[in-house]
């Protein structure tokens, strides 16, 4: 019953959250964003991971399954993330995300020998078929929203594709060294360090300089993020990664309503959007089921 209740927070608070970087998002660079979000999340996360873990007693392999799990999400997930948003518009972007699901189940059948059942295969086809109407539905009348091709939604799959891979490592680190905060911190730090490279070895002169004024825009959501990944690796240690899964997929739902209610103004929400989008949330349940 715990592990339920966090992944819900986990799927609340990053919900709210991307509903706050969207409203702003226009106002920054997508890099930028991603570095105050990652730099809110270490201030916060670090001083409870160090205050919570016993250091004496690291386990060296679940620590570098953490920084290879960080590395990809959220690290490069996280900039996929940010980067689809702005292009694709955070419905479509939400949606196609919510789809890594489906990369951990190919991972577990190839490599992990499990099999599949009739409701496996169900919510595999219903992911994919929400996917395909979401391509066919995406440039459906969101005029700020550009280069909205179906070449753009290479981003986010590219950016599931990610998230599912790293559930899977997580997942085994925790079952080496039970320290979710270490673990999160852990990725928030890896997420810094990329961050940080691509900014000094990048040579990209259209980039705007980074100003205290992107952290005011984004300090907040960071702070949520942030809670987040926490609530999400709680759940992990709480309860196995089928039950967890789909819960945190409601993220999905949340982003819906919150940017129904939030985010009229800069971006259209579609019935066939949002039927698209459930059709994932049903293909994302059903290919949880054991």
């Amino acid at each position: 019953m715990l592990g339920i209740l966090l992944a819900l927070l986990s799927a609340f608070s990053f919900g709210v959250s991307q509903v706050l970087v969207r409203k702003n998002s226009e106002k920054s660079n997508y890099l930028h964003i991603a570095l105050t979000v990652t730099i809110m999340g270490n201030v916060i996360l670090w001083p409870l991971a160090v205050a919570f873990t016993d250091l004496t007693t690291i386990n060296t392999e679940a620590l570098l399954l953490f920084v290879l799990a960080g590395t990809l999400a959220p690290a490069i997930a996280r900039l996929f993330y940010f980067k689809g948003m702005q292009t694709a518009g955070i419905s479509t972007n939400a949606t196609i995300f919510a789809t890594y699901s489906l990369y951990t189940t190919f991972i577990a059948v190839l490599f992990l020998g499990e099999t599949l059942s009739p409701e496996n295969w169900a919510g595999m086809l219903c992911i994919l078929f929400g996917v395909i109407f979401v391509g066919k539905n995406l440039n459906n009348g969101n005029p700020k929203i550009v280069n909205t091709s179906k070449k753009g939604l290479i981003v986010p799959i590219v950016g599931s594709l990610s998230i599912g891979v790293s559930q899977i490592v997580r997942k085994e680190a925790l079952n080496l060294y039970s320290q979710p905060l270490l673990g999160v911190a852990v990725g928030y730090a890896m997420s810094l360090v990329v961050y940080l490279a691509i900014l000094f070895f990048s040579k990209d002169q259209n980039r705007p300089n980074y100003t205290p004024d992107v952290m005011k825009k984004f300090w907040k959501p960071g702070v949520g993020i942030a809670a987040g990944w926490l609530f999400s690796f709680l759940a992990l240690n709480q309860a196995m990664v089928s039950i967890v899964t789909p819960l945190l997929q409601t993220e999905l739902l949340f982003i819906l309503l919150l940017g129904y209610i939030f985010l009229r103004k800069i971006e259209k929400f579609t019935p066939k959007l949002v039927a698209s989008a459930l059709l994932v949330v049903a293909g994302v349940i059903l290919i949880s089921i054991n």
